[in-house]
């Protein structure tokens, strides 16, 4: 079964016509924890949606050499492509919502640093965090058996975020004053590929954000009857886009 199988997540120049390399982290993984040895067959990705089948037939020093039985397209991503634009929480929240979108189906997380952000953080500052998170990715996607592992950007403003949303067939923006308008209404004939979701801080959107998005003729949803977390509320939207849209 595929998704049983051992998966590893490489470079492209790691990869031959017929043959993988693993080093590093990857070989000690395969080699002393897993306890892998030549003629076990494991799972090579190319972290841009194609998984390969292979079979360890050579374990050298510093490298194991894989033959690629099979390519396939991975099972497991969705053809919708969702960004997450996720307002800057406090603490260790973004590792969380990192952690569990990456395994919801998200393509990649944007940080916005908006109004009622409790954390004040520069760009540059926030790199020290975007190493971390960009781990935190890699473990969900080897974890959740994904073809690809989903980006973290640096550090967006509002006015950058605003500027990119006119690239997506669709934007989602719960909001906790929406009343009448569901996801299940906005995605009721989506037909496109690629959508926005756009999450406030624990301060929830400032009156001046709401506007500028309204201003795009960007409908606010509801989720419901209950106020979600900032941690929680991405999550959730990501979800449940995805039910409505492939299951």
């Amino acid at each position: 079964d595929r998704l049983s199988m051992p998966k590893f997540f490489i470079d492209t120049k790691d990869i031959d016509k017929s043959t993988v390399i693993l080093k590093d982290d990857n070989m000690h993984h395969l080699i002393n924890v897993l306890r892998k040895s030549v003629g076990d067959t494991i799972r090579v990705c190319d972290k841009s949606g194609y998984d390969y089948e292979c079979v360890i037939t050579e374990i050298k020093k510093d490298s194991v050499i894989l033959d690629i039985t099979d390519k396939m397209g991975s099972i497991s991503e969705p053809k919708t492509k969702i960004t997450l634009f996720q307002g800057l929480p406090k603490g260790d929240k973004l590792s969380l919502i990192v952690e569990k979108c990456v395994e919801a189906g998200v393509y990649d997380i944007i940080p916005v640093s908006m109004a009622r952000s409790v954390v004040k953080l520069s760009k540059k500052e926030f790199l020290k965090k975007k190493e971390r998170l960009l781990k935190v990715s890699l473990s969900a996607s080897k974890q959740s058996g994904r073809g690809i592992v989903p980006e973290i950007s640096d550090l967006f403003d509002f006015s950058e975020m605003l500027s990119q949303l006119k690239d997506f067939d669709l934007v989602v923006f719960p909001y906790e004053e929406a009343k009448d308008v569901t996801l299940k209404t906005v995605l009721k004939d989506f037909k496109g590929e690629k959508i926005a979701v756009v999450i406030g801080p624990e301060g929830g959107f400032a009156t001046e954000e709401v506007e500028n998005l309204k201003n795009l003729n960007i409908t606010p949803v509801t989720l419901g009857n209950r106020i979600l977390r900032t941690e929680t509320a991405g999550i959730a939207t990501v979800f449940n886009i995805l039910y409505e849209l492939e299951l």
